[in-house]
C-alpha cells in the first residue's frame, strides 16, 4: 500500500509547468508526510505498453489456457491495478496535447481499467497545463477533452473525491502571437502551484 501513486507525463524535463505544479503538491505532501511510501511512473521515461489483441484477449481467457506472455501482460496489468487501488492518494502531471490526453497517459489509463478488478478509494489529484485558454468565453471555449475526460475516468473506477487543477496560457511567450497573455500565464501557473500545495495536506 503506498500514501501516493504518482504518474508524471510531461517530456519537458525542467521546462515543464506541469511537473513544476506537481513538484509544488510533492513538496508541501511531503513536509505533512515524511515517510510517505511514494509509488512514481515517469511516462516520459518508463514505457507503458499499448494494450494490444493479446493483453485484452488474456482478461477473458482462463488463466490455464493463456500462454506465457499473455499471462506476463496480463499480470502486468493486475500490479498496476494494486498500486490504484491501494494508494490512499493519486496524483496526476500531464500537460495537454491537441485539446486531449497524451498517448502514454492514455497507455496508462487503458492498462489499469478492467471491469471488476479496479477500484479507486484514494483521493484523486489531476495537475493539467495547458498551452491556451478553453475557459467560458476563450474563442476555444469547449476544447478542452481532457480535464473533463480524467475526472470521468476516475470516478468510473470508483473515485469519489477528484480534483482537477488547471494553468492556462502555457504558450505565451513561446508563440508570437500569444505575447499579450504572458501576464495571464504568470498569475495562472501561480495559482495552479497554489491550489496544488492546499490540495497536498487537504
Amino acid at each position: 500500500m503506498s500514501d501516493l501513486l504518482h504518474i508524471e507525463v510531461s517530456p519537458q524535463g525542467e521546462n515543464s509547468i506541469s511537473r513544476s505544479i506537481s513538484k509544488e503538491f510533492l513538496a508541501a505532501f511531503n513536509e505533512k508526510n515524511p515517510n510517505a511510501v511514494i509509488i512514481t511512473h515517469d511516462l516520459a521515461t518508463e514505457t507503458m505498453p499499448h494494450l494490444d489483441g493479446e493483453t485484452i484477449n488474456a482478461g477473458y481467457t482462463p488463466e490455464a489456457d493463456r500462454s506465457a506472455e499473455a499471462q506476463a501482460k496480463h499480470a502486468y496489468r493486475l500490479g498496476l491495478i494494486q498500486e490504484v487501488n491501494e494508494a490512499k492518494n493519486i496524483l496526476i502531471s500531464t500537460p495537454m496535447w491537441n485539446f486531449a490526453v497524451p498517448s502514454v497517459l492514455k497507455a496508462w489509463i487503458d492498462q489499469i481499467i478492467i471491469p471488476g478488478a479496479v477500484n479507486v478509494t484514494g483521493k484523486v489529484t489531476v495537475i493539467v497545463s495547458q498551452g491556451g485558454s478553453y475557459a467560458e468565453g476563450a474563442p476555444r471555449a469547449g476544447w478542452d477533452w481532457q480535464s473533463g475526460y480524467l475526472k470521468q475516468v476516475f470516478n468510473s473506477i470508483g473515485a469519489t473525491d477528484v480534483e482537477v487543477i488547471l494553468s492556462e496560457f502555457g504558450l505565451a511567450g513561446v508563440v508570437p502571437s500569444m505575447a499579450d497573455f504572458a501576464d495571464h500565464k504568470v498569475a495562472s501557473i501561480a495559482a495552479a502551484k497554489e491550489a496544488a500545495k492546499v490540495r497536498a495536506v487537504a
